[in-house]
């Protein structure tokens, strides 16, 4: 029985919780939040322990696996703690909004063979693994990604890293996991045509971004946190003699 603990119980913290009650040999025994009202509330809901202290959850050894889906800008914290306890984890992307800090936390993490996990979730979507299997292998020439969201808080959207780290970032991941390659150049236009809430925040709504990657795929993407239609989510991948639509392999149109 593998014991663990989620660290931020906001939606996805929630989804985490959930799924652990699910899985088989594993357990939810503590939940944690800054808010202590959150924590209180969702360890009754979830039927484990909470602590207003997290060192005290952190020393328990039988607490093998720790799911962090708090704020980006709270990942470094927990991050560092819960390497030096030698603890499993699972943590939502992205990892950390430096990348001179992200080295030195990998560095630390193979020298202490921490088992750590990345939430690249896009990956595990049923449709997108079906296009995988259907590409079977086959260069890709153009890739096209559309991605639009909506009532989106700007603040949340800094406190994970914004437009690029926290919404871009499955995007990004799906592009080099399609065209089994990585970006070469980039172009990117956003300021032009983000909305001044997000510029005063020194964010952005939306951004279009061209891609050439090291096989020559051209990417490109439309990327928005506003959208008046509602939630919008489409790639398309073309090569020699095919054309691969997500629309096709979605149960349920995402738009």
């Amino acid at each position: 029985m593998i014991k663990a603990c989620v660290i931020g119980l906001s939606k996805i913290g929630l989804i985490h919780c959930n799924n652990l009650k699910r899985i088989p040999k594993t357990k939810l025994e503590f939940v944690y939040d800054i808010n202590s009202k959150l924590r209180s509330n969702y360890a009754n809901k979830f039927n484990c322990k909470t602590s207003k202290n997290f060192e005290e959850i952190l020393k328990k050894k039988e607490i093998k696996l720790f799911i962090l889906s708090s704020p980006t800008n709270t990942h470094e914290y927990f991050l560092k703690k819960l390497i030096k306890h030698k603890k499993m984890i699972y943590c939502e992307k992205p990892i950390l909004m430096r990348e001179k800090n992200l080295i030195s936390i990998t560095n630390e993490i193979v020298k202490k063979k921490i088992k750590i996990c990345i939430g690249l979730n896009r990956r595990f979507e049923k449709a997108y693994i079906k296009m995988k299997k259907k590409l079977n292998n086959r260069k890709v020439n153009i890739m096209q990604i559309i991605s639009r969201s909506f009532n989106i808080n700007v603040d949340q959207s800094i406190r994970n890293g914004g437009l690029f780290m926290d919404k871009g970032f499955h995007f990004f991941d799906l592009a080099c996991w399609f065209t089994r390659s990585t970006p070469k150049k980039i172009v990117t236009i956003a300021e032009p045509i983000s909305t001044k809430k997000y510029l005063d925040k020194k964010d952005y709504s939306d951004a279009i971004i061209n891609m050439k990657m090291e096989s020559k795929t051209i990417v490109e993407f439309i990327f928005s946190r506003e959208s008046r239609s509602g939630q919008e989510e489409r790639i398309r991948l073309y090569g020699k003699g095919f054309r691969l639509d997500s629309n096709n392999f979605f149960k349920k149109r995402i738009f």
